[in-house]
């Protein structure tokens, strides 16, 4: 048996590709903004930065995490080609719809159904997530103490069903975390290594000889890739990821969370979901501050959990920090129950679902009392936040 910081060593080098790589990429993406004319052009509304900024970040992105999983093949580390395959090429064709929707502003309705296919397609090539309603049946079992049975032919399609929601809802949450410069970028950094070191956990257990490579390298090639770009992306901002990065990045994160459904274990799942928990509680709090607020949730605006922060004094960096330390703190929490060992696995998956439960209740009642969850006040153009992205 491995251990944890075997494993890292032993992959470091896909982190090192993605990170070099995106630090290189980046200015030719620059360079290629300025003479296409990709720029986001500031409305002192939903894009309150302070001049054009290149808009083509998200294609550095998604070229040096494709390098990663294609070297990653090459070397012969992962060997399950019929799951990287659809994968990556399942990223790129996300990384694409954002770049079309940067571009030309695909109506909501389009890119939503295309990204839908997209996804479904690839979790009916690589399996990913088949088993999910399984597990959650399974995991209500170990809880509840009673049978829970759910036939096949139910279970399977309902399982992609939800697997596709899970996806398209962490892609829609990285997108709308891309609100300050170099938030989303390092929020998905600090989850991703969450996903790596999750990811390690199993491997050095010898958790599934085929997928734990999978895994490994998706986390540590995104954790590159977010951490190459920051420095170009870090407040003030040289250049933006757009929909290209940070559909992608949700994407990574997304499958990530369905390929810890492989066996039977509840407590990985609901663990990945807990450290992807941020941009989770992000989405939640904008859509229930629209609702509250007698507005469309899918309406764009400034309400988010950063924007709030920016509105009570903080700078853009300052927010930005913290939002990195929360991310940290969810990333902690999901991993904690990793390093709990005794008892049997039925009782290790009731004390996971307690935790996470609990924390969940505990972030819903920080957020009332501070205030995070009253309604959206109109705000003056000249009252929104300085230099941050769309």
């Amino acid at each position: 048996m491995r251990d944890i910081l075997t494993v890292l060593l032993d992959y470091q080098y896909f982190g090192w590709i993605a990170f070099i790589a995106t630090v290189f990429l980046t200015p030719l993406a620059i360079r290629a903004a300025h003479r296409f004319g990709v720029l986001d052009i500031p409305d002192q509304k939903l894009k309150p930065h302070a001049r054009p900024t290149p808009y083509l970040g998200g294609t550095a992105i998604c070229g040096a995490w494709a390098i990663t999983i294609v070297a990653a093949m090459v070397a012969g580390v992962i060997d399950d080609w019929a799951t990287a395959i659809p994968l990556l090429l399942g990223g790129i064709a996300m990384s694409v719809l954002g770049l079309v929707d940067d571009v030309r502003h695909l109506p909501p309705k389009v890119r939503l159904g295309l990204g839908a296919a997209i996804v479904a397609a690839t979790i009916l090539l690589t399996g990913a997530g088949f088993q999910l309603v399984y597990f959650v049946s399974l995991g209500l079992s170990q809880v509840l103490g009673v049978s829970i049975i759910v036939p096949t032919v139910v279970a399977v399609p309902l399982s992609v069903l939800i697997g596709v929601f899970i996806v398209l809802g962490a892609c829609n949450s990285s997108n709308l975390i891309d609100g300050l410069d170099g938030l989303c970028s390092g929020v998905t950094a600090i989850i991703s290594f969450g996903f790596f070191v999750l990811a390690a956990h199993l491997a050095a257990w010898g958790y599934s000889e085929h997928l734990d490579p999978v895994r490994l390298v998706l986390a540590l090639g995104m954790f590159g890739a977010a951490l190459g770009f920051l420095p170009w992306n870090f407040n003030p901002a040289k250049i933006f990821m757009g929909d290209a990065g940070s559909v992608l990045l949700g994407y990574n994160c997304g499958m990530l969370i369905l390929l810890f459904a492989e066996r039977g274990t509840f407590r990985w799942v609901i663990g990945a979901l807990m450290i992807f928990a941020l941009p989770v509680f992000d989405t939640a709090l904008a859509m229930f501050r629209r609702w509250a607020a007698g507005r469309s949730i899918f309406e764009g605006d400034r309400s988010h959990f950063y924007d709030q922060l920016v509105q009570r004094g903080l700078s853009v960096k300052q927010t930005v920090v913290v939002c990195y330390a929360l991310a940290i703190m969810y990333a902690a929490c999901g991993l904690l129950l990793t390093w709990v060992n005794v008892g049997e696995p039925i009782i290790r998956t009731r004390y996971a679902v307690l935790l996470y439960a609990g924390i969940c209740v505990l972030t819903a009642l920080a957020a009332w009392s501070i205030g995070l969850t009253h309604p959206e006040r109109k705000v003056d153009n000249e009252q929104h936040a300085p230099d941050g992205e769309d």
